[in-house]
């Protein structure tokens, strides 16, 4: 993910964009156990992910 973000935006605007703060996204990024499920997606859809494409990763996770 963070690779990904870096080339789209900084961790304050897409903080912004989660309606959460940059501490947060660092946090998300660094893999910590305390963010929420409802976050990483939010955070992931802001980088330009779709519901589809979400799924299809669901999917085939074994």
């Amino acid at each position: 993910m963070k690779e990904h973000r870096q080339e789209l935006m900084t961790q304050s605007t897409l903080a912004s964009k989660t309606s959460s703060s940059q501490p947060r996204v660092a946090k998300a990024e660094n893999g910590d156990a305390s963010v929420s499920i409802e976050l990483l997606l939010r955070a992931i859809l802001a980088t330009g992910a779709t519901p589809q494409d979400i799924g299809k990763i669901i999917a085939n996770v074994e």
